[in-house]
């Protein structure tokens, strides 16, 4: 299972897919982060990917500035851990 590392908060938690997203991992693990729709539409949830990749499994319509990725909707891609600058 792949780990989320919230840089900025120093908090890591594991990825287990209970949760349908990266957003909803950090508000398990009690960070307040910015969001809007929740649905990948309003872009207010994106965040840097410092390393490791996400995908989007149930697509979106926003796009996220180069970088960056839209929380709300994002699971981490593969194995391998990813790093976000939240």
């Amino acid at each position: 299972m792949p780990k989320v590392i919230f840089q900025k908060s120093d908090v890591t938690a594991e990825w287990t897919g209970d949760e349908e997203s990266i957003l909803e991992l950090a508000e398990a693990n009690d960070l307040d982060l910015d969001y809007g729709c929740r649905m990948g539409n309003c872009t207010a949830c994106q965040q840097k990917v410092v390393s490791g990749e996400v995908e989007y499994p149930n697509g979106h319509t926003g796009e996220p500035e180069e970088g960056n990725e839209l929380m709300c909707c994002s699971q981490p891609k593969g194995d391998a851990d990813v790093v976000i600058d939240a």
